[in-house]
């Protein structure tokens, strides 16, 4: 009996366990939950990365460890494609500024480093850690998150409660010892990084980006605060570094919002005209104006036979 070339096409393309909303949190609960146990964020700077032995105790292994189980998570789940690249490059490319003004301030941030202060394998521990945490939380949030999150609201709706949950975690610095005060900041700086990240994985289609960026900014951020001297002049270049990092951040906000809303534009449209009916006698429409049933975020292998729509 012939078998139908589509039909095995489909059936190779259906995913193990079907996307959904539940499956998405869970491992950023999971973290949560075994993060607050510890009460010992991964992201606790003022104490983390000032000795070798500190870097390798409570970054590179832990993180290595979390990145190695999330790993094995996704691949039994079977969703490293669609959590790892996306179907369509987001728009306007002017939104590609964002990124590189993050870019910018990492590459600014590293005359401050005082590279004699440590062995040069402090440097090499640093540099595999933050990037065991690039991928980690990467994956966590920009990839199976926003997996989850695609099941159930639009992608503005994505790109807000992705960023607002990437901040929220930072509020377990408090159980370290961390002020309110400043962990309220760490909340809002985090979300408004995570928006900024949120563009890099849409703009460039994929999660390698937004890792990298993740792990040159905690780089610059440990090895400064390892490192840096006391003097006057150091202090003046930190804080100014600091402010435009601050404007960088906001303006990744902007960025976010319309890359996320230009996404979604076919939605509206189709929404718009949904109640309008078609008059049976009017000529097809050509192909170039034919509005999309759902924007290309979601291909065909995000709804798996058999999984809700």
């Amino acid at each position: 009996m012939p078998v139908d070339p589509t039909t095995t096409r489909r059936r190779r393309r259906r995913w193990p366990v079907p996307p959904s909303l539940l499956v998405g949190l869970a491992p950023l609960v999971l973290f949560a939950a075994i993060s607050a146990w510890r009460a010992r964020p991964s992201d606790d700077y003022p104490s983390l990365g000032l000795t070798v032995d500190s870097v390798v105790s409570a970054l590179v292994v832990p993180e290595g460890i979390a990145a190695l189980v999330l790993a094995v998570i996704v691949t039994g789940l079977g969703w490293w494609r669609i959590a790892t690249v996306d179907a369509t490059r987001g728009r306007p490319r002017w939104a590609w500024i964002a990124p590189a003004l993050i870019a910018v301030v990492c590459l600014v941030r590293l005359p401050l480093v005082g590279w004699g202060a440590l062995p040069w394998h402090y440097f090499a521990l640093l540099a595999l850690g933050v990037l065991f945490v690039g991928v980690f939380e990467e994956l966590m949030t920009r990839g199976v998150l926003l997996v989850g999150l695609r099941r159930r609201l639009p992608e503005f709706g994505v790109w807000i409660v992705s960023c607002v949950l990437f901040g929220l975690l930072h509020l377990l610095n408090a159980l370290a010892g961390a002020g309110i005060g400043v962990t309220v900041v760490q909340v809002v700086f985090a979300a408004s990084f995570g928006s900024t990240l949120y563009v890099a994985r849409r703009l460039s289609r994929g999660l390698l980006l937004p890792v990298l960026l993740h792990a040159f900014w905690d780089f610059g951020s440990i090895a400064v605060s390892a490192t840096v001297r006391q003097g006057a002049g150091d202090l003046i270049a930190a804080g100014g570094i600091g402010l435009f990092a601050f404007a960088v951040l906001a303006f990744g906000i902007v960025a976010g919002g319309m890359v996320a809303w230009r996404d979604d534009r076919p939605r509206r449209l189709r929404r718009r005209w949904r109640g309008v009916p078609r008059n049976p006698d009017a000529d097809p429409l050509p192909a170039s104006e034919v509005v999309p049933a759902w924007n290309g975020l979601r291909t065909p292998t995000d709804t798996p036979a058999g999984s809700p729509a």
